[in-house]
């Protein structure tokens, strides 16, 4: 027989039900707040049974759409807007962890948001000052750890600093994904003093820019900043 003419796969209720909840989250019906139906009233409006309600929160609160599932508790889950970057960002490292997304790609992401958000920023974020800050400490230091987190940061900062939220968005769930590739690349590099101090150099350079007015010059030193210390790792 045809795979076309092959039978239709059915959803478990389960995820049916997750499904319609979810889009009313997504719509506004339901609000960041709001506490669900109890479980009985939801099984009476879906025409199911407890056990596949709960299933269905279940998956919801694995989502981050509702509150719920890292703790015991007897009170009704709430809608949750709070854990969506965190939830987003997991399912980017999944897919890149099983090659799905590869670091080349990755990077070429990172060029084309950063580089239109920072032809955006007309004033550098004080938490972007203060990332830079830590940094010159760790590079000083030789400490890689403190160093990869305050350099993700700094970019995050720079992303929402250009005003679309969208970019600063993507930028802040792909958060987890540039640190865990920044810490792997840097910690390859022998001696990190060096490697680090000149990092620096690059994001003051960066910040410099912006200060002085210059966001085009500011958007060209992110694109060599970003190419110029991952473009060896994708030639691997």
């Amino acid at each position: 027989m045809s795979t076309h003419l092959a039978p239709v796969a059915r959803l478990p209720l389960s995820l049916e039900i997750a499904s319609r909840l979810r889009e009313a989250i997504l719509v506004g019906d339901l609000t960041a707040g709001e506490e669900l139906p109890t479980e009985s009233a939801l099984a009476s409006t879906f025409g199911v049974g407890r056990s596949t309600v709960r299933e269905a929160l279940r998956v919801l609160q694995s989502q981050g759409l509702v509150t719920g599932a890292e703790s015991v508790s007897t009170t009704r889950p709430r809608v949750t807007h709070d854990r969506l970057a965190s939830t987003a960002a997991s399912a980017l490292t999944t897919a890149l962890r099983v090659s799905a997304v590869s670091l080349p790609d990755l990077v070429g992401l990172r060029v084309l948001l950063e580089r239109d958000a920072v032809q955006s920023v007309t004033d550098v974020p004080a938490s972007a000052r203060e990332g830079l800050e830590i940094m010159r400490a760790a590079a000083a230091a030789g400490d890689i750890e403190a160093f990869h987190l305050a350099d993700v940061d700094f970019h995050v900062s720079l992303a929402y600093a250009g005003g679309n939220a969208a970019i600063g968005l993507v930028v802040e769930v792909m958060r987890g994904t540039i640190a865990g590739y920044l810490r792997a690349a840097l910690s390859e590099r022998g001696d990190p003093v060096p490697v680090l101090s000149h990092l620096c150099d690059e994001h003051e350079a960066i910040v410099a820019a912006l200060d002085s007015g210059d966001q085009q010059r500011a958007a060209e030193l992110v694109v060599a900043h970003i190419r110029g210390f991952y473009e060896p790792e994708t030639e691997r």
